[in-house]
């Protein structure tokens, strides 16, 4: 599934300006971290990776299926924006021992992570059943998607919620958790 964005320039190029200054897909500034710990994402912020062409995109499928198929170990890939390059997630030393030996075509790098693909794939499907166990304003969340960029678990809201985001951080952990607040989504969608 990809995420649904509002693209407003202004904060395209904000969001440039602050990839570009730190030089890549890296977690995002610890300014846009909640008292939780939860990272807040802005609206118009591309958390996950749009291949500028084939080769790219061929290899950025296959490193997720890799995660996919070894979600212990390795967290989920992205194309920095300003390189071009594949960066592959290790979470563990095996991990980066997988990624070292697999063939990848196209420039890249690894980057240590915490959570692997399997465990934010675990909170993103275990977050779509708040509701049901009665978690207060769990029927704000609208739509949950792979933080690629920062490989977290991203939880997209239609409104904040302080109750929600304690739930989630006592439930969860907080360094695996990124929430967007987006007010143009609601029960009747966008």
């Amino acid at each position: 599934m990809s995420a649904t964005t509002v693209r407003r320039p202004g904060a395209l190029l904000a969001i440039a300006a602050i990839l570009g200054s730190c030089g890549g897909p890296e977690p995002s500034a610890v300014s846009n971290l909640d008292t939780t710990g939860i990272l807040l994402v802005a609206i118009g912020e591309q958390v996950q990776s749009k291949p500028p062409n084939e080769a790219l995109a061929q290899a950025l499928s296959d490193a997720l299926l890799q995660a996919e198929a070894n979600g212990v170990d390795i967290g989920y890939p992205v194309i920095d924006p300003v390189s071009g390059e594949l960066v592959v997630s290790a979470a563990s030393q095996r991990g980066r021992e997988l990624l070292q030996a697999a063939s990848i075509p196209v420039p890249h790098r690894i980057r240590n992570v915490t959570h692997g693909a399997g465990e934010l794939r675990r909170i993103l499907d275990d977050v779509t059943f708040l509701g049901s166990r009665g978690v207060p304003d769990a029927s704000l969340i609208f739509m949950t998607v792979p933080d690629q960029r920062d490989n977290r678990a991203l939880i997209v809201i239609s409104a904040m919620s302080r109750s929600l985001l304690d739930y989630l951080a006592a439930h969860y952990p907080p360094d695996a958790l990124a929430v967007q607040v987006d007010p143009t989504f609601s029960i009747t969608g966008p």
